[in-house]
Order: structure tokens, then C-alpha cells, then sequence
């Protein structure tokens, strides 16, 4: 590989996200010029180095799919932000989880040998089609004949569809030589981050499944009566929000770096680590906002 990629300056691509998704250039967007930054410049890296692959390289049928995986990624890491600078808290939380999630898949695809973990990772997801539509249509046993008609009609349909995907994955990777971890924290645990897990990733799931957290957080609150309790509950909220999308930036930049070094992209390791260590900063920055209940 050639010379360190060059690269926007940071204003640059704060001014280029904030155009991307149609933001005012205000202090609030600003304020998130380390996440925005970082998680841009990432993907700038990684999209020059996978241009200089050569065809043994590209020849791997992993690599453009996992960055794939990172391209939607870091449409999450985005999402998040955007969902904090526009008042979306709790929907940049939902956010954020998907994208450590995603990044956890991509890390554990890397962490094994790829194409055979890459195959698992689809054979979960048609496994998971064909069992919903057993299901499906068990629910529409009891239906009168011309609605259940309209339901299996939908399910042959989805399980046709489902068949021909299996086909062109058969064809491209072989036969299965593995199964994919079911757990998400079997996944954790395959990369070596057990713990994290058990505190950050369990926290940023109480917003996706609805959990009484907040509910609970609001009721005493104003149960008190006291303004001071009830801003310093909203300032905690809000370093806790900003917290769990810093660390979903961190396991995107994680997951780059990762690439990178697997397919022997070399010349944006450096670039990557800066960038990488920029956002632990922060990290550590946030967290001295966060309290114990974190």
C-alpha cells in the first residue's frame, strides 16, 4: 500500500454531515465534532484502502460484503448523532445499541475464518425466515378458509423467496462448517469483551425494549418536587445518551481498524488508531458527567 491517506480537515466533514443530513451548522452539532469527525474519517479510510485491493484481495467474497456491513454501520453511528443534536435522545440510544451490535457481528465475523463465518451469519438469518413462517402459518390453521388463503398465499411467497436466496449463498460459499453464535453475548465473549456486555450493552437495551428506566427516573423526579433534582436527572440523561453514542463510535472505529488489519490494508492503520484513541478520549471525558447509575 502507498502514503497515509489524506483527508478533509475536521471543519470539513463536521460541515459535510451536517449537509448530509440536512442540519443547521449550530453549536449543538459542533459539540459532536469528535464522534463526527472520527466516524467520518473511518469510513473515508476504509473506502480508499479497499480501492487499492488487488484482485487476490477482492477475489475473497468477504470483503466487499463486510464493508458493506460497515457502510450500514456507520449509517447507525450517524443516526445516532443526528438523533442527540436534534433532541431525539432516547431514539439515538435505540440507535446507538444497533450500531455496537452491528459492529460486535462484524468483529466476531473477523475474529474467525470469514467466509466460513460470513456464510453462518446468513444461514442464522434464513433459518430464523423459514421458522417464522412455520409459525405463521400455524397461527392461520383457525382462520376462515378465504383468509387463511390470503396468509399462505404470502407465506409460499416468503418461503420461495427465502429458497432462492439460500441458492445463490450455496452456490458463492460452499456448504455451512459452522453455526453462527446465537447470543449476542456469545459474541461478546468471542471477542474478549465479556464485560462490556454485562454493563454498557445490558444499559443501552432498556431503550429498545421499553424498559421502566426513564419512567421510573421521571416519576421520582417530579414525585420530589425539587428543580434542582429534576435538572441535574436531565443532564444525567442527556452524558448518559452522549456516552452510549461515544461508545458505539468507539466499537465502529474498533471494527475499521479490524478490517483493515485482516485484509492487509497497512498504510491507514496509523490513521485509524488516531482517530480510534481521539474518540477514547472523549469517552473518558463523558464519563467523568455520568454518575453512579450508569
Amino acid at each position: 500500500m502507498g502514503a497515509e491517506a489524506i483527508l478533509p480537515s475536521v471543519p470539513e466533514l463536521i460541515r459535510e454531515f451536517a449537509e448530509r443530513h440536512h442540519l443547521m451548522l449550530t453549536d449543538l452539532v459542533r459539540g459532536e465534532k469528535v464522534g463526527i469527525a472520527s466516524s467520518s474519517a473511518a469510513l473515508l479510510l476504509i473506502n480508499q484502502g479497499y480501492a487499492q485491493l488487488d484482485d487476490r484481495a477482492l477475489s475473497d467474497p468477504s470483503v466487499g460484503l463486510l464493508l458493506n456491513l460497515l457502510h450500514r454501520n456507520f449509517e447507525h453511528v450517524e443516526a445516532a448523532i443526528t438523533a442527540f443534536v436534534t433532541g431525539c435522545g432516547s431514539s439515538a440510544e435505540v440507535v446507538a445499541r444497533a450500531s455496537v451490535e452491528s459492529s460486535i457481528n462484524i468483529l466476531y465475523i473477523l475474529a474467525g475464518e470469514r467466509v466460513s463465518r460470513l456464510r453462518a451469519y446468513f444461514d442464522y438469518y434464513l433459518e430464523e425466515v423459514d421458522s417464522q413462517a412455520v409459525k405463521w402459518k400455524a397461527q392461520v390453521a383457525d382462520l376462515k378458509e378465504n383468509e387463511a388463503a390470503m396468509h399462505n398465499k404470502a407465506i409460499n411467497r416468503r418461503l420461495a423467496a427465502n429458497a432462492k436466496v439460500r441458492r445463490v449463498v450455496d452456490a458463492v460459499f460452499g456448504s455451512a462448517r459452522e453455526r453462527w453464535a446465537k447470543s449476542i453475548n456469545e459474541r461478546f465473549k468471542c471477542i474478549g469483551e465479556s464485560l462490556g456486555y454485562r454493563t454498557f450493552y445490558a444499559r443501552m437495551s432498556s431503550e429498545v425494549h421499553g424498559d421502566a428506566e426513564e419512567t421510573l427516573r421521571y416519576f421520582i423526579g417530579h414525585i420530589q418536587s425539587d428543580e434542582t433534582t429534576l435538572e441535574a436527572m436531565a443532564l444525567e440523561t442527556a452524558w448518559t445518551t452522549r456516552f452510549y453514542i461515544y461508545y458505539a463510535v468507539s466499537f465502529f472505529l474498533r471494527a475499521t481498524l479490524t478490517y483493515a488489519r485482516a485484509y492487509s490494508i497497512l498504510n491507514i492503520e496509523d490513521q485509524l488508531k488516531s482517530e480510534l484513541a481521539a474518540v477514547e478520549r472523549r469517552l473518558v471525558e463523558i464519563s467523568e458527567h455520568v454518575g453512579a447509575g450508569l
